[in-house]
C-alpha cells in the first residue's frame, strides 16, 4: 500500500502558462509513445530516479543523438553533443514485475487497457520540484481516457485537479460512476470481488466523510485489476494511493474463491487505501515521508471503519490489533522504527504505526480518525507536516509530556525487548487516559 505526496512547492501551477507539453500515446501491448515539447529549448530533461532503474531499462529514445544517463540521483534525458533541444520522443515499456516501493509507471489493465502513473514521466528541476507541464492522452482506437470525473475519447492540456502526479487509465473498460466515486473494474475479476467492491466502497466512503468532516472536491477514482493467474495459490493484494485516487491489483488464483481469509484481506486493505484519500489533505513539509504516521493510522482507521459499518465485531477489531502488535515486535528485533525503511522492514512501518495510532487513541479516549481530523487541519495551517508536528499535536491533545516522551523513544530507539516496550507504551497511554489497562476500551 504505497502512498506518495509531494511538498507544497510542487503545487500551484494551474494558473500559469505551461513550460512543456507531455503527450502520451497508447501503443500495443501496454507500450507508450511519449513526446516532450518544450516552450523554450534546454539541454536536459530530468526525472526522479527509481530504485529499480526503470527509465534506463525500459525507455528508448526514438531519435539518434540522445542518451539517458543517471546523475545526482536523477535520470537525465539529453543530447550526446550537449546542445539545446525543444522536443524529444521516447518509447516506454511496462516494467517486468513490481518496482520496489514505487508506483508502477505502466500497468496492463484488463483486456487492452493500460494505466499510467504520470509521476515517472513528469520532469523535475534541480530542487526536485515538478516542471510546470500539461498532459495530452491519446488512447488506441475504441478506447477512452478515465481521469477523476472525466471519461473522454482524448484528453488534452490536462492538469490533475489535485496538482499532483496521478493515475490515468486508457482502454475499453467503461467506468461505473456512483454518488461517491468513479470506478474502473477489471471484468475478469471474480463476481464476488466485484459485488464486494461496489457494496463496500460507498459505505466506507460515507463513514469516512463523516469521520474526517469533509468530502472530496473532485470525484475520486478507484481502479481494480485482477490478473489472477490460473495456478498461483497466493492471495496477493497490491494497493497504491494518490490524492483522489487509489488502485488495487489482485494476483493469485486463490482470489477466485470467496473465503473468509480472502474477504478479510480484501475488505481491510481496500478500506486502508480509501483512508489515504482523506489523509492526502495533509501533505508533508518535504517529499520524503515518515511512513509510520500515515500507514499505521490507515490500518487503524480501516479497522475502526469496518467495525462501525458492521463488517467486523469487537473480536475482529481486537484480533487485528493483536496481529499488528506481534508484527511490530518482530519488525523491531534488529533496529528502531526510525530505521525500519532503511533496513527494508516495510511492514514494521504499518504495524508499529498502527500500535502508535492506537496508543494515542487510548490516551485521548477518542477514535484514531478524530486525531487525524485535527492533524489534517494542523498540517494545512502549517503548510505541511513533519514528525514533530505529530508529536506536538499529541502533546497538545493529551497534555502528557511523559506519554509523548515514550512515543519519541519508541520511534527512535533500538529496543532490547520490543514486545515488552509495546506493553509499556500502551500502559502509559492507559495511565494518561486514566482508564483501566485491562478494559476493552474501543477494542484495544
Amino acid at each position: 500500500m504505497l502512498v506518495c505526496w509531494v511538498s507544497a512547492s510542487a503545487i500551484g501551477y494551474a494558473s500559469t502558462p505551461a513550460e512543456l507539453t507531455i503527450s502520451i500515446q497508447q501503443q500495443a501491448d501496454a507500450h507508450l509513445r511519449v513526446k516532450y515539447k518544450l516552450n523554450r529549448p534546454q539541454k536536459t530533461l530530468a526525472f526522479t530516479a527509481t530504485r529499480d532503474g526503470y527509465h534506463r531499462k525500459y525507455w528508448t529514445v526514438e531519435a539518434d543523438g540522445f542518451r539517458i544517463v543517471k546523475r545526482r540521483r536523477q535520470i537525465w534525458l539529453e543530447r550526446k553533443d550537449g546542445k539545446y533541444f525543444n522536443s524529444v520522443t521516447i518509447s516506454a515499456a511496462p516494467a517486468e514485475g513490481r518496482l520496489t516501493k514505487q508506483y508502477q509507471p505502466i500497468s496492463r489493465y484488463g483486456d487492452g487497457g493500460v494505466m499510467v502513473y504520470t509521476g515517472h514521466f513528469w520532469p523535475v528541476n534541480i530542487r526536485k520540484e515538478r516542471a510546470n507541464a500539461v498532459f495530452n492522452f491519446y488512447p488506441t482506437t475504441g478506447s477512452k481516457v478515465v481521469a477523476f470525473g472525466q471519461h473522454v475519447a482524448t484528453l488534452e492540456n490536462w492538469r490533475s485537479p489535485m496538482d499532483h502526479p496521478a493515475f490515468v487509465y486508457m482502454g475499453p473498460l467503461e467506468p461505473v460512476e456512483t454518488a461517491e466515486v468513479m470506478a474502473v473494474v477489471d471484468p475478469n475479476a471474480p463476481r464476488w470481488i466485484i459485488d464486494e467492491f461496489y457494496e463496500l466502497t460507498p459505505r466506507a466512503f460515507r463513514y469516512l466523510s463523516q469521520q474526517f468532516g469533509f468530502s472530496h472536491n473532485a470525484k475520486p477514482n478507484l481502479f481494480l485489476a485482477a490478473p489472477l493467474g490460473e495456478e498461483d495459490g497466493r492471495l496477493s493484494y497490491a494497493g497504491d494511493a494518490l490524492p483522489g485516487q487509489f488502485q488495487v491489483t489482485l494476483v493469485g488464483a486463490a482470489w477466485s474463491q470467496r473465503t473468509d481469509q480472502a474477504l478479510n484481506i480484501f475488505r481491510s486493505s481496500t478500506v486502508h487505501e480509501a483512508v489515504h484519500l482523506w489523509q492526502a489533505s495533509a501533505r508533508p513539509v518535504r517529499g520524503d515521508l515518515t511512513a509510520w504516521i500515515h500507514e499505521g493510522a490507515a490500518d487503524a482507521i480501516a479497522a475502526e471503519t469496518l467495525l462501525a459499518i458492521n463488517y467486523w465485531d469487537q473480536t475482529d477489531h481486537a484480533n487485528y490489533f493483536i496481529d499488528a502488535r506481534a508484527e511490530c515486535a518482530a519488525g523491531l528485533e534488529y533496529g528502531s522504527l526510525a530505521g525500519a525503511e532503511r533496513r527494508a522492514r516495510y511492514r514494521a512501518l504499518y504495524a508499529c504505526g498502527h500500535v502508535i495510532a492506537e496508543a494515542v487513541s487510548i490516551a485521548e479516549d477518542k477514535p484514531v480518525a478524530d486525531f487525524w481530523r485535527a492533524f489534517i487541519l494542523q498540517a494545512q495551517q502549517d503548510n505541511g507536516y513533519s514528525e514533530n508536528t505529530y508529536f506536538d499535536l499529541v502533546l497538545d491533545r493529551t497534555g502528557d509530556p511523559e506519554f509523548v516522551g515514550k512515543l519519541r523513544e519508541f520511534v527512535r530507539t533500538s529496543l532490547a525487548n520490543p514486545d515488552r516496550e509495546i506493553g509499556r507504551l500502551l500502559a502509559t497511554a492507559h495511565s494518561t487516559s486514566r482508564t483501566d489497562p485491562l478494559a476493552p476500551a474501543q477494542g484495544h
